[in-house]
């Protein structure tokens, strides 16, 4: 299977289904199709251990039903190539069981209407906001094609990465990497007359180092990953957020694995401190505490039973729309159209084109990201950021490019100003409430603060805080804003796990220090 193959799923699209897409019981049906190929290969301490190379095809189908209660039914599958040579077969089979199953939610609905009432007021007709349907093709970005990559070229950068990272220093135990090169074609079709073929390449590298001193004191993991939405230069060439090629990236966390080794437990502090987070962290920050409480989806509920809430949105009265979350130098936003990182598209899974959605702007809370289907509900125009890991599964409201507006002065002067504090780099897996209100998030490292210099390092440490008292809080933005790739990226139930990007500047606030194991 090769992207290439759905030349043919296209033409199919153009001549073979649009009648399908029209007749019968549905007032809308759209199609993604999807194909990827790529390599990947996984080195242990310099040794090559897996290679592989490999291909996905997947369709997805949304119907939604015209007749009493609007209701949506959704039919996806992976597809083999027996599917691509009768593809039409296979899509009209898939467009009948998504219809049986919009009826089938339609009738189930407005049962439940009837006989619940009032209580049943929750329960919504599904409408579309309306947007142009676009014809479109967006090629993927690159210099080095994914398709001509083989996978002896992977084996040995992998073995070249594990070994530059393992080789850094004896106190170095183990080193894993995965490294990996791929590109995706998707075709969306709708029966509102979209035909839109968009294509995008990813290459990455996840680096894992496990470290100790000569005294035997307790060993310290580190892991970290960087890429971009090209080809294999974004690793050889060093054309990603690190600016590093992906050895020197090895030896990055390879560094500060030594430097944890050493490191004394970070100090437990109960009340509020100068905390200065670098780029990398303050993007986390942007991700977890501001990205995911602006879908639209997880404010309205829909979500909750599995993932939580949104410390953004209570109920349509009770909101923070139009009010201060943050210090006035405060701006966040999600992107979908800012380079740099993954997460980056020209139109969302429905065919709507993306476009930047402020979050905040100024520390004033303004808008969260949604679907048609979501945006119906609020009153709001679509602004394209109903995504899916891939073609077979429902579409979520995802982030693309969540970011914090970067400021205008050097980071340098950002730390010369502190008197007492910490300065907090990079990020670990996250803990944050339910409503994402609070949190509790590890830097890699911690480094004290003492007269505008920094100090010695600290290891296990945690910062934490009220979310909306952190933002207030903030009172220095760096000139060093930068977007980084998020690999994995999970929302929804089943999982999805999903490319995105992370951006942020050097910024400077209070929180409290944890410790942590």
């Amino acid at each position: 299977m090769r992207v290439s193959d759905l030349d043919l799923v296209k033409e199919s699209l153009s001549t073979g289904l649009p009648s399908v897409l029209t007749e019968g019981d549905a007032s809308y049906i759209d199609i993604r199709v999807e194909a990827s190929e790529g390599v990947g290969a996984y080195s242990e301490n310099g040794n090559s251990k897996i290679t592989s190379q490999d291909w996905s095809f997947a369709l997805g189908v949304r119907a939604i039903d015209k007749e009493g209660f609007s209701a949506a039914g959704f039919y996806g599958r992976q597809l083999g190539g027996n599917d691509l040579k009768n593809f039409t077969k296979t899509a009209r089979e898939m467009i009948r069981v998504a219809k049986v199953r919009a009826r089938a939610n339609s009738l189930a609905k407005s049962g439940f209407k009837k006989r619940y009432g009032k209580f049943a007021e929750s329960i919504m007709p599904t409408f579309l906001t309306p947007v142009k349907a676009v014809i479109d093709t967006v090629p993927a970005v690159y210099e080095k094609d994914p398709r001509k990559v083989t996978s002896k070229e992977m084996t040995e950068l992998a073995k070249s990465v594990s070994s530059a990272a393992l080789s850094f220093n004896g106190c170095i135990k183990r080193s894993d990497v995965v490294v990996n090169t791929g590109i995706t074609r998707q075709i969306f079709f709708s029966s509102e007359g979209a035909l839109i073929d968009q294509s995008w390449c990813s290459s990455g590298v996840t680096i894992f180092v496990l470290a100790q001193n000569d005294s035997g004191d307790k060993p310290v993991d580190l892991y970290h990953h960087t890429g971009n939405q090209l080809g294999l230069e974004a690793l050889i060439d060093g054309r990603n957020s690190h600016n590093k090629t992906a050895e020197e990236f090895a030896k990055q966390i390879a560094k500060e694995a030594v430097i944890l080794a050493d490191a004394k437990p970070a100090p437990e502090i109960n009340r509020p401190v100068t905390v200065v987070l670098d780029p990398d962290l303050i993007a986390l920050f942007a991700h977890e505490i501001i990205g995911h409480p602006s879908e639209l989806d997880r404010a309205l509920k829909m979500e909750t039973g599995y993932a939580g809430r949104s410390w953004l949105f209570g109920d349509m009265e009770n909101n923070m729309a139009g009010k201060q979350v943050g210090s006035s130098i405060l701006t966040a936003f999600s992107d979908p159209t800012l380079t740099g990182g993954y997460g980056v598209y020209k139109y969302d899974d429905e065919g709507t084109k993306a476009k930047r959605v402020y979050h905040i702007k100024n520390g004033i809370y303004h808008d969260f990201m949604n679907s048609r289907q979501t945006a119906s509900i609020v009153g709001a125009a679509p602004n394209g950021h109903y995504k899916a890991n891939n073609a077979s599964a429902v579409p979520l409201i995802r982030m693309s490019v969540s970011a914090i507006a970067g400021g205008s002065t050097p980071p340098a002067k950002i730390i010369s100003e502190v008197k007492n504090g910490y300065y907090c780099v990079g990020h670990r897996i996250p803990s944050i409430s339910e409503a994402r209100e609070n949190f509790q998030i590890a830097p890699r490292l911690i480094y004290e603060i003492k007269n505008g210099r920094i100090g010695q390092a600290y290891r296990d440490g945690r910062v934490t805080a009220d979310s909306k008292d952190f933002f207030m809080s903030i009172d220095a933005l760096g000139n060093d804003f930068t977007v980084f790739s998020i690999p994995n990226c999970g929302k929804g139930q089943p999982m999805q796990a999903k490319q995105v990007g992370n951006g942020g500047p050097t910024a400077r606030g209070r929180a409290k220090i944890a410790r942590g194991e």
